[in-house]
């Protein structure tokens, strides 16, 4: 395999600073076209139409899929399970919002995506019943940081903006999300190699 870069994801979100950079602003108006599996990894692809926004910037959502356990840490804490929203530009650049779960109550969002995953597992060009506007993260900041993506090829550059707002999940919404995946399927911390971290949309908290 090749070299990899010294930009590579995930990292630990430490030491980061707070930043009056424009937060992402989501208008996903679509639904979920195909489920694909990749390599194991279950994906959901959406229609055109979703979107999100960064300053005059437009990225369209292009997929979902999961990673347990997460694959963030934040201050050295370590979370259950990370959804993944995969977006790209007209440039082909990729931005992924990361949502990193802790165990708690279960999480009626991620149990539609369980359920829609598991009902279409054996069928082929089946759409999951999945909108996009369900599953806007709600959140009180995002972390920034340039990294890449977490499985093959591991490509950079990657802009990240993981939600600072943890959710919860149950232990049993954990054990069917590996179920799916056929086990964990995060990858290991990465080193920061001195990247910078800002929190953006958190001002004043």
């Amino acid at each position: 395999m090749a070299a990899l870069g010294t930009g590579q994801s995930p990292i630990d979100i430490i030491d980061w600073t707070q930043s009056e950079d424009a937060a992402p602003e989501f208008a996903y108006r679509t639904n979920a076209k195909r489920i694909e599996r990749l390599h194991g990894l279950p994906v959901i692809h959406f229609d055109p139409g979703g979107e999100l926004r960064l300053v005059s910037d437009r990225f369209r959502l292009l997929q979902l899929h999961w990673h347990t356990p997460a694959e963030h840490t934040i201050e050295a804490k370590e979370f259950d399970a990370e959804l993944h929203l995969v977006h790209v530009n007209e440039r082909d650049e990729l931005l992924v919002v990361g949502i990193v779960y802790q165990l708690g109550e279960a999480d009626a969002r991620l149990q539609q995506i369980i359920d829609e995953t598991a009902a279409t597992a054996d069928e082929q060009g089946v759409a999951p019943s999945l909108s996009a506007s369900d599953h806007v993260p709600a959140s009180d900041g995002f972390y920034h940081y340039t990294g890449s993506l977490t499985a093959a090829p591991f490509s950079e550059p990657v802009q990240w903006y993981v939600a600072r707002t943890v959710r919860t999940v149950s232990s049993r919404q954990v054990e069917q999300l590996q179920a799916l995946t056929g086990g964990p399927n995060a990858r290991a911390l990465q080193d920061r190699n001195e990247r910078s971290i800002i929190c953006v949309g958190c001002a004043g908290t």
